[in-house]
């Protein structure tokens, strides 16, 4: 993945707060939670996960969260989302910088998105991967 150009985070699905995977305790305790944000984009189904393109219209919830140590915070995420120098490509995911709109105005943070096809995948059409999810 790309060098690190921001500690801020977007996460929309499995890492959000409230979730109950393991790896979203774990980014609980290397993080600190900003509060939710929103951005532009689709977000679909992949079977227990969700998936996010920034094409489209929707509005996708999610938390945004300062990294209390990128370096250290990246690498396994970047495994965990199937984007680590050791996942054979094509990559699940790919991470990018996103334009995340919260009650404080716009921020610049990374993302997780979706690298493969969409078809076939369901959409969301809350963009909000807790509440589809519960």
């Amino acid at each position: 993945m790309s060098a690190i150009q921001t500690d801020l985070l977007f996460v929309y699905g499995t890492l959000r707060r409230g979730s109950d995977h393991d790896n979203a305790a774990r980014l609980s305790a290397e993080s600190e939670w900003l509060g939710t944000g929103t951005l532009a984009g689709t977000l679909y189904r992949v079977s227990w996960h969700p998936a996010l393109v920034l094409d489209g219209e929707d509005t996708v919830t999610g938390d945004l969260l300062r990294l209390t140590d990128p370096a250290a915070s990246l690498p396994w995420l970047d495994a965990f989302e199937s984007c680590g120098p050791d996942d054979p490509p094509p990559h699940d995911y790919r991470r990018e910088i996103a334009t995340v709109l919260t009650a404080g105005g716009a921020v610049k943070a990374m993302v997780y998105v979706w690298n493969l096809p969409t078809g076939g995948l369901e959409r969301i059409a809350s963009g909000d991967w807790l509440e589809a999810h519960a």
